[in-house]
């Protein structure tokens, strides 16, 4: 495809598309590893307009929206987990326009956001059965290990990855 593809701050008016991004992505992604019912209950949770609203309000939480023709296709959001540097930055793309570079965008102005609050080193976990977000993680993060983590009611192995900032 050929479109340009525009990063910015979320605002109150992306909420209703942000919860469409997430949910395409989500159900394309987690159906066959979680359930339809539990990717629909997590959305349900961690998706909701106050959820999203803080997230926007608050500083030192980065939402950023990706835009192609206006229309968001993707957001990421990411902060400071721990006060000895460490972050998170998570991502996700409309199933339609995955592949499109889209996510290497997002993780650009997340990463800038992150070295704003003296972030060192982003931390993220994917389930190991996520190959789309696997994927993405191996191309731009260094695999640091596997653990286990709680998701859906159901405890799932997850791929650790971590991306140094010192060096970007």
């Amino acid at each position: 495809m050929s479109f340009q593809v525009g990063v910015r701050p979320a605002t109150e008016h992306d909420i209703t598309a942000i919860q469409q991004v997430a949910h395409a992505a989500w159900h394309a992604v987690y159906d066959d590893v979680l359930g339809e019912e539990a990717v629909d209950t997590h959305l349900a949770e961690g998706y909701t307009r106050n959820v999203l609203e803080r997230m926007i309000d608050v500083d030192d939480i980065g939402l950023f929206v990706a835009t192609v023709d206006d229309d968001v296709v993707g957001y990421a959001s990411c902060g400071m987990t721990d006060p000895v540097g460490i972050g998170d930055l998570d991502l996700y793309v409309h199933p339609d326009y995955w592949g499109e570079g889209i996510g290497s965008e997002l993780l650009e102005r997340g990463k800038k956001h992150l070295k704003s609050l003296s972030v060192r080193t982003i931390r993220d976990e994917v389930l190991v059965d996520n190959e789309v977000g696997n994927g993405f993680y191996r191309t731009h993060f260094e695999r640091a290990g596997e653990r286990t983590a709680r998701l859906g009611g159901k405890e799932l192995p997850v791929n650790v990855y971590e991306l140094s900032l010192a060096r970007v």
